[in-house]
């Protein structure tokens, strides 16, 4: 690995991180488990857990967390795991097939929907949790207790009463509409001449020359 990683994880370039760090993390994780299987299972497994860790762990950080990962993993495999104390297995070189044999097996589950789905559930587990953790600190400044609730009901009470009379006190004795104009008859004739003057066409001669009709 010519340089460390320093590249927050994404589905584009977990290809790159598993090469560039792939033989060194075979060769640490032989020493520990001392046998191909183990390892590989131990080495996928970390690859996948640093990978759903992906949106949490910063670029820079990437290398140091997966180191913890997989040191964990392959510990834990051996303990799960022990070998014959009376079988001894020769020290092993990652050879080409068995590399892209773990990136295919990596790349499969990450692309599976059942990761997917689990990636899914735990992601909205977490906004669940964030919420619960904001709803509870804002209890914590802000408790709800029957008091509090009491207050509030006088509190709207009094908003209620005071903009229903504000609005009726001083229209009390005086209407706002005066129903006799509301009812007030307009003859047709009288509205009809008044609109005239705002017709689009010049209907001066139409109305002079129905007026002269009815004198006939």
């Amino acid at each position: 690995m010519a340089e460390m990683w320093n590249q927050k994880l994404t589905r584009d370039n977990i290809s790159d991180f598993y090469y560039d760090t792939v033989v060194m993390v075979y060769s640490s994780v032989m020493e520990i488990t001392k046998e191909a299987t183990r390892a590989e299972q131990a080495i996928v497994k970390s690859y996948l857990e640093i990978y759903s860790k992906r949106s949490t762990v910063e670029g820079e950080d990437v290398i140091f967390v997966f180191g913890d990962i997989l040191l964990k993993n392959a510990n834990d495999i051996v303990s799960q795991y022990p070998l014959p104390e009376n079988v001894t297995y020769t020290p092993r070189a990652l050879d080409e097939y068995t590399g892209n044999f773990m990136l295919e097996k990596i790349i499969n589950k990450i692309d599976s929907k059942s990761f997917k789905m689990v990636e899914f559930m735990n992601s909205s587990e977490g906004k669940k949790s964030k919420t619960s953790t904001q709803m509870k600190k804002m209890g914590e400044l802000f408790p709800v207790t029957p008091l509090l609730i009491f207050e509030v009901i006088i509190v709207s009470l009094i908003i209620w009463g005071v903009s229903y009379l504000a609005i009726t006190l001083p229209y009390k004795n005086k209407p706002l509409i005066s129903e006799q104009n509301v009812f007030e008859e307009v003859s047709l004739e009288k509205a009809y001449v008044t609109a005239i003057d705002y017709f689009p066409l010049n209907l001066t001669l139409f109305n002079s020359s129905s007026e002269t009709s009815d004198l006939d």
